[in-house]
């Protein structure tokens, strides 16, 4: 009892740190702890961007879809850059016309053409990809192209010949847009003519009538219309209709035609590339055959250009929590350094250093990031230098003051008596006593250069298309937003993305702030 009442005692007698201190105080602010949460959230996120994009959301950032203009949330498309498939071999006999038990593709050879010395031959190449032949057997070139044969083409060093991969058998719907574009807009355009469950015979409406979906009432009745061209394709049949009704509601709309026509939408290289196992000899047996590609859902929608936005949103997470880091990084290295500087050495170099100062704060602060940005060209990199050039005035006003006032301090006295240079003394024993100030502007810093960049955006300086910032996003959003409610998604959730990130740091960079601050340590 005695030594656990002696242990108590030393426990209730225990000093703490200023570090110690602070972080108590930090970690009670809720507000504080709740934003750097948020914060590091989104900065995971943004940072596994790639890999949420490939396994998650299966859309690319720049993936456009270009019959999904606007499409609201939960709309659903195959994915073109990362696409799975349904594992179904049915479509397999589709796509097999001769009934061979496997699809099979050529290559074909750019050739000079022997009559026309001017143009091109495709010529057939054989069962071998004549690009990793030729790989193999070496021939060098010059960066610039030179050094290869006529109808070769210089490629990492090699001088290979331009090939195409033929696929008669997919071809005939696959790369062939005349059936998907029917099935997708001319279907719709053609037979969308009156709203609901109206008879068209008995329509008086004479221009924009249609609901932009179409009825049984609606839909040919002799299937003539589509059987010309179409028949060859797997749905021009007198069932017709009840195909393309997936969802068996007594219409069809563009999610039942994405859903009905799923298996047409193929990608032939991506097929053969990764699908064409062993021995890959340019042709999908059944086995090897992946099935129809799977629909993928655009949970936030899609944009003008048909792009998923939660996938742009991931990636303008990285990209704009970057910009926000590296400009303050930027700032930090030049206003510390100048402040130190000037600080510490007092008289006229501090008098001319901030003078210089004093000049750069009465310019308009926006007119030198975009003539910089103008400059030195549009770019990510040029962004945030350009940001971090400009930020770092009032830092190295923060920093001077600091310094101005530990330098007197006794024991900088000291360490100066016995004989520590100006630089160590700087670096050494005055810098890391002005780093809360600094911490604290720092944090309060970020959200401000994130704001600034989507300010920027909406000048068209920001980050460069097609890399998405969550400014780029809310200024796209904007062009279709005014007014007309309906495609609300394309600046909702960006806005939202941004205001809810900078409130964050916001929150974090007070409680730092009360968390370092001297006087509120001791209250």
């Amino acid at each position: 009892m005695g030594a656990d009442k002696h242990k108590h005692e030393e426990m209730a007698f225990e000093g703490t740190s200023l570090l110690k201190d602070s972080y108590r105080r930090l970690r009670r602010n809720r507000m504080a702890v709740a934003g750097f949460v948020i914060v590091i959230f989104m900065t995971v996120v943004g940072y596994s961007a790639p890999l949420i994009s490939r396994y998650i959301t299966h859309f690319s950032y720049d993936e456009q879809h270009t019959l999904q203009k606007f499409a609201g949330p939960g709309a659903m498309d195959i994915s073109h850059d990362y696409p799975t498939f349904d594992g179904d071999k049915s479509s397999f006999d589709f796509f097999d016309v001769d009934k061979s038990g496997f699809i099979e593709c050529s290559w074909q050879c750019v050739k000079v053409d022997p009559e026309d010395p001017s143009g091109y031959v495709y010529v057939d190449c054989g069962d071998r990809d004549p690009a990793a032949e030729q790989g193999q057997r070496g021939g060098d070139c010059r960066a610039d192209g030179g050094g290869c044969d006529d109808g070769l083409f210089c490629h990492e060093g090699l001088c290979l010949p331009p090939v195409v991969r033929r696929c008669p058998e997919l071809d005939r719907v696959v790369g062939k847009t005349a059936a998907v574009r029917f099935f997708h807009v001319d279907l719709l355009q053609t037979f969308d003519t009156v709203s609901g469950l109206q008879d068209p015979r008995h329509s008086t409406c004479r221009d924009a009538c249609g609901d932009g979906r179409v009825s049984r009432l609606e839909f040919p009745t002799d299937d003539h219309p589509v059987v010309q061209k179409y028949r060859s394709y797997g749905l021009s049949t007198v069932g017709l209709f009840a195909k393309l009704d997936v969802d068996k509601d007594g219409f069809i709309e563009r999610s039942d035609i994405v859903r009905a026509t799923r298996y047409m939408r193929h990608k032939k290289d991506y097929l053969m590339r990764h699908y064409d196992k062993h021995p890959r000899d340019n042709r999908l047996s059944r086995a090897e055959y992946p099935g129809a590609p799977e629909l993928h859902t655009f949970l936030l929608g899609t944009d003008s250009y048909g792009r998923d936005v939660l996938t742009r949103l991931i990636y303008g997470a990285r990209i704009s929590i970057t910009i926000g880091l590296l400009a303050t990084l930027v700032s930090l290295l030049i206003g510390v350094t100048w402040g130190a500087i000037a600080g510490y050495s007092g008289g006229r170099v501090d008098l001319v250093m901030m003078a210089i100062v004093d000049i750069l704060y009465g310019l308009p602060f926006m007119f030198i990031v975009i003539l910089l940005i103008v400059i030195a060209g549009r770019s990510t990199f040029n962004l945030f230098i350009a940001l971090g050039a400009v930020q770092w005035l009032t830092m190295s006003r923060v920093v001077r003051g600091q310094v101005l006032s530990i330098k007197q301090r006794d024991y900088i006295e000291s360490a100066r008596s016995i004989g520590v240079g100006r630089a160590s003394l700087i670096v050494r024993h005055i810098l890391p006593n002005v780093m809360g100030p600094v911490v604290i502007y720092s944090t309060l810093m970020v959200p401000a250069v994130i704001l600034e960049e989507a300010f920027l955006s909406f000048l068209g300086l920001g980050v460069p298309a097609p890399l998405p910032s969550w400014g780029t996003m809310i200024s796209e959003g904007t062009q279709y937003f005014g007014g007309n409610t309906d495609f609300y998604w394309v600046i909702l959730f960006p806005g939202l993305m941004l205001s809810l990130t900078l409130f964050s740091l916001n929150f974090l960079g007070d409680g730092v702030r009360d968390a370092l601050d001297p006087q509120s340590s001791k209250s």
